[in-house]
């Protein structure tokens, strides 16, 4: 599964369903949301029960509500076959991703909830990525993660935008003193 594929696949469901929220696509897709009780550690969970699809989130979901309902309808589009056959997708942490399924899902959610029109337009004007986030409403990281996923499919020029890119190489002149040495 190519990125290329699953950023074809989310802007496929927002054209259909014509809406990026999460909850409506939820009730076009005919996925059965259910909630459970405030956990500390559990953030969503998408699974097929009998031939149904339900994504289960906890009633203390909080800010990343939106975030996580789009991450788990990336699991139902994407991963379905691999849930019919028995996965489960649950998810504590939504942006230290463990497999490929998570990063996938993340990807995903990141093309359904923020348009590349509005980060073409707003990316140059921005002074760096958090200002953009609360701009567009979303989480930093998802918005890092659709940052870098245009820029890779040449639909975002970096060079356009005031943000500042990571040096990759900022540690090449490094030099350690003295203090910098601990005993390990």
């Amino acid at each position: 599964m190519t990125n290329k594929w699953i950023y074809d696949k989310a802007n496929r469901l927002v054209r259909k369903y014509q809406t990026r929220d999460p909850d409506d696509l939820i009730s076009c897709l005919n996925i059965h949301l259910k909630y459970m009780a405030a956990t500390e550690s559990l953030l969503g969970m998408y699974r097929v029960i009998l031939r149904n699809r339900f994504i289960f989130l906890p009633n203390n979901a909080g800010s990343l509500r939106k975030t996580v309902l789009a991450h788990e309808i990336g699991h139902d589009q994407l991963h379905r076959k691999e849930c019919i056959k028995g996965a489960t997708f649950h998810e504590s942490k939504i942006f230290s991703p463990t497999n490929r399924y998570e990063i996938e899902a993340n990807i995903f959610a990141a093309h359904l909830l923020i348009p590349d029109e509005d980060v073409i337009s707003m990316i140059k004007y921005a002074q760096n990525d958090k200002e953009l986030a609360d701009e567009l409403e979303v989480d930093i990281n998802l918005l890092n993660l659709k940052i870098s996923e245009m820029a890779k499919m040449n639909l975002l020029d970096l060079d356009q935008s005031k943000l500042q890119r990571p040096d990759s190489g900022f540690l090449k002149t490094y030099k350690p003193v003295d203090s910098d040495i601990s005993d390990y």
